[in-house]
């Protein structure tokens, strides 16, 4: 698993507990001393869980089309979507935990909201294809206008 994750995602090993069950802990954040950490024993729980998937951002939709990329020779399964607020590849590790890496649309449009997206689109024509699919839809708008109304509102309720 520690070399899919630094081979496939480019994270890097931050730290390692020394032993045969020694934790390694993972990071691409600089400020981040770890965004996952690995344990090599087996788990005592159920294999079904809650958890749908593990989303890492990423700063733009150029190092997004650079993991595409890259991941096609390290999953078989390579989803690209939109939510209408980001572009996204779903993908799954080799122990089959679900993955996301995505990077923010410049819109917020209510969820759920899934599309299928080509990656081989040039930027403007991805902008274009995406906004036409969301424009007419709940809560389309700026995110920048959205993230200031939702700053106010978290802020609000923080306060009481």
């Amino acid at each position: 698993m520690e070399e899919f994750y630094t081979r496939c995602l480019g994270l890097v090993v931050t730290d390692r507990r020394k032993g045969k069950n020694g934790m390694v802990f993972l990071s691409r954040n600089s400020n981040e001393h770890h965004q996952l950490v690995l344990t090599p024993r087996k788990s005592d729980t159920a294999t079904e869980s809650p958890i749908d998937h593990i989303a890492f951002r990423v700063d733009t939709i150029t190092k997004l089309r650079v993991f595409h990329k890259a991941l096609g020779s390290c999953s078989t399964k390579l989803q690209t979507v939109s939510h209408g607020t980001t572009w996204s590849i779903y993908f799954l590790d080799p122990e089959h935990n679900r993955l996301e890496l995505f990077t923010d649309t410049p819109w917020h449009v209510n969820q759920p909201c899934r599309f299928d997206v080509d990656f081989e689109m040039p930027n403007e024509e991805l902008l274009e294809f995406t906004e036409q699919k969301i424009k007419d839809l709940p809560g389309f708008v700026e995110v920048n206008k959205w993230r200031k109304s939702h700053a106010t509102k978290v802020n609000a309720k923080n306060v009481q």
